[in-house]
């Protein structure tokens, strides 16, 4: 097998963890996996920005309609050059085996959340057109992780607005009558200023959910 990223051939030891408790393969090369920036130490509790407990943009956030809707989040990348070219080239040229790359580590946090329905981000029909495919639904299905479909998009063009333009966005996301559970971990593939996660968010608590936390695979 291959590297997905660099096409350098990888080198799989077997192991008795592998065979036995069914653990996904890595599938990118130690180079191209040095390459990703884990996020860590302190950083925010909601969105996992660097440097504090809350950041300024989520205090922001906590003054609006949308304070509360959020119990807590984490996201796991920087968008750094290596993680900008993934993106690119999974979502915009629609490799979707790029799923794949993260799968080890979104198993690893979502395994063991018992009672805890996990919901993807959708994408709006429009837009899923175009890519052909709904991003974070091929990287839950990768990563071996059951979940439930409870939103639909009804914005389409929210990725090509301004910063500001996406603070003040009317509702984009509407319920789509399934059953809601109490306990939700929403899932998307890029957080930038939260607006997406937040307005998901609280269409879920509206909808009966008593908790909702985030998990994203990066921080822009």
């Amino acid at each position: 097998m291959n590297c997905l990223l660099c096409d350098l051939p990888l080198s799989q030891i077997p192991s008795w963890r592998g065979l036995f408790l069914n653990e996904l393969p890595q599938t990118i090369c130690i180079g191209c996996r040095k390459g990703f920036e884990l996020i860590g130490g302190d950083v925010c509790r909601y969105c996992s920005r660097a440097g504090i407990d809350m950041c300024e943009e989520c205090v922001q956030w906590e003054k609006t309609a949308y304070a509360g809707c959020i119990t807590s989040g984490k996201c796991l990348f920087t968008y750094n050059k290596a993680m900008q070219d993934y993106i690119y080239q999974f979502k915009f040229l629609q490799d979707v085996v790029l799923a794949r790359v993260f799968a080890p580590e979104l198993h690893e946090l979502l395994k063991r959340r018992k009672g805890t329905a996990v919901v993807p981000i959708p994408l709006h029909p429009e837009r899923l057109k175009n890519r052909t495919f709904a991003q974070v639904e091929a990287l839950l299905h990768e990563a071996r992780i059951p979940f439930q479909t409870l939103l639909e998009k009804t914005e389409a063009v929210q990725g090509q607005k301004s910063r500001e333009q996406r603070l003040t966005a009317e509702r984009l996301f509407s319920w789509n009558g399934q059953p809601v559970p109490k306990r939700i971990v929403l899932v998307d593939d890029l957080y930038t200023t939260g607006t997406t996660m937040r307005h998901a968010a609280k269409v879920l608590k509206d909808a009966g959910a008593e908790s909702v936390e985030l998990l994203s695979l990066v921080r822009s």
